[in-house]
């Protein structure tokens, strides 16, 4: 479920146009802030953009046009628009694939509860897509971005470290990520983060829609949430781009 635990009752000063969020719901905490504070902007459309974990599918980028059933009612696809990357062969419908996604599924609900009035669009990537291959589905999420969207990325970060050893490695992601550094975000692996090209895109339709400030709201890890320093942990951050 969603968790409302020391959920902030602050809101975005900026007027968000992107963001980043976890999918792993040990952080539920994190995702649930991020929402709760969009709720004055009240989005009407959610990119949602997460890695394909088990890079299932025939192609590197998956969308879907169901609706989703969460515990807090229906969550629709926005149909125009996927119907819109579709058609401009930038992604393939493979609903089997989104259903068992998590980046995804561990989302909705999240979307459904805070934003009643939105809709998503659904993007799954396969970690194998290069920057170059995203650059016409980010012109075309320009073209469809409105007052009304935020692109989201639901992204994990540094895998099976110590708590220490992971801080140092997103300290660096994040520096990555702040000097829109192209190159070097895909050179780096499961040890920084999951999905490289979900940052990619998100950070390509900043870059095209000329909203290049960020904030890190919220940076912690597995270990720091269970209080228990000597387990190898998974890093989470929020993050807004205005």
């Amino acid at each position: 479920g969603v968790s409302k635990i020391g959920i902030s009752s602050k809101k975005f000063e900026q007027h968000i146009v992107g963001g980043i969020v976890p999918h792993h719901l040990l952080a539920s905490e994190l995702i649930a802030d991020f929402f709760a504070q969009l709720t004055t902007q009240n989005p009407r459309t959610i990119v949602l953009i997460g890695p394909n974990h088990f890079e299932r599918g025939e192609f590197k980028v998956l969308t879907g046009l169901y609706s989703w059933d969460t515990p807090y009612g229906i969550l629709d696809a926005n149909q125009d628009v996927v119907d819109t990357l579709v058609r401009q062969n930038l992604a393939r419908v493979d609903e089997d694939v989104l259903a068992e996604e998590h980046s995804i599924t561990a989302i909705t609900p999240f979307i459904r509860y805070y934003l009643p009035e939105s809709k998503i669009v659904p993007i799954v990537l396969s970690n194998t897509i290069a920057k170059e291959e995203l650059e016409g589905l980010a012109s075309t999420l320009v073209e469809i971005i409105d007052d009304n969207a935020v692109v989201i990325a639901a992204v994990d970060f540094s895998h099976y470290l110590k708590s220490d050893a992971a801080n140092v490695n997103d300290q660096y992601t994040l520096s990555i990520i702040n000097n829109f550094d192209y190159s070097t975000l895909f050179s780096l692996g499961n040890d920084y983060l999951d999905s490289p090209p979900s940052i990619a895109l998100l950070l390509a339709t900043m870059q095209k829609t000329g909203h290049t400030n960020s904030k890190l709201l919220r940076h912690t890890n597995s270990a720091e949430i269970l209080g228990d320093t000597f387990v190898e942990t998974t890093s989470y951050v929020t993050m807004i781009f205005y």
